[in-house]
């Protein structure tokens, strides 16, 4: 397929072509014209031949007005010749008349023509021009929109900013909950160490007096159940509870 520019290169030729054609026929028109005119002039005996006929016809009159040898009916045939000569003279100068100002009129309309054409041919580029700012606008726009397009289908992808701001929320409520839950069990262990630091040393204390009692036991000495009685010092142990 044809780029638009392309396209609009092609329209302005096809334009500027077919202004110089028009041009061109009128042109022609109004050459074809001109030589018409000429060959009607040259026919008519008009021109440069109004001169000869009226040398032709002042020498017919003064012949006929010092030509007495003539009859009076050759006389008056020869006025008769000279007066059509005059009358076709006339005719003729009166027709030159008319054509020039045919001619002139037209001139003028041609010259009008000639303006209009130039005109619309001004107008035409004009055109052409608002058209390819058209063009270069509604390109603009179409690029915009493909690209408006495109990143609406990337944000609806997406959640919305309410949803993820709602989900931010919980997500800070389930930390803050397992930060709380994290500082109870580390108080809890922190309690356990201490009390199983204490059992210990009081294992260690019980462990060392029984140590110290073992010598000093009296052999053979029962009670009346037949048990031992072991004497000695008797250490009480405090234990943390919970």
């Amino acid at each position: 397929m044809n780029s638009p520019n392309e396209s609009n290169n092609s329209t302005s030729t096809s334009d500027m072509a077919s202004s110089t054609t028009v041009s061109t026929k009128v042109l022609q028109t109004i050459m074809n014209e001109d030589e018409i005119m000429k060959r009607k002039l040259l026919i008519n005996g008009d021109g440069k031949g109004d001169d000869t006929n009226i040398s032709n016809i002042i020498k017919s009159f003064l012949s006929w007005c010092y030509n007495d040898s003539e009859s009076e009916s050759d006389s008056q045939l020869s006025a008769e010749r000279i007066l059509n000569a005059i009358d076709q003279s006339e005719m003729a100068m009166i027709k030159s008349v008319q054509t020039i100002k045919m001619v002139t009129h037209e001139l003028d309309n041609y010259e009008t023509i000639y303006k209009n054409i130039e005109n619309s041919i001004i107008n035409a580029k004009d055109k052409l021009e608002n058209c390819k700012m058209e063009l270069a606008e509604a390109k603009r726009i179409r690029c915009n929109k493909f690209d408006y397009d495109t990143v609406a289908s990337l944000i609806e992808k997406h959640p919305s900013t309410q949803d993820t701001q709602t989900k931010l929320s919980h997500l800070e409520g389930e930390i803050e909950s397992l930060q709380s839950i994290n500082s109870s069990i580390e108080t809890k262990l922190e309690k356990r160490r201490r009390q199983f630091q204490l059992l210990l040393s009081a294992s260690h204390q019980l462990q060392c007096v029984l140590d110290e009692d073992s010598p000093t036991t009296v052999d053979g000495s029962t009670n009346s159940h037949g048990k031992s009685t072991i004497v000695g010092n008797e250490t009480p142990i405090m234990m943390e509870t919970n």
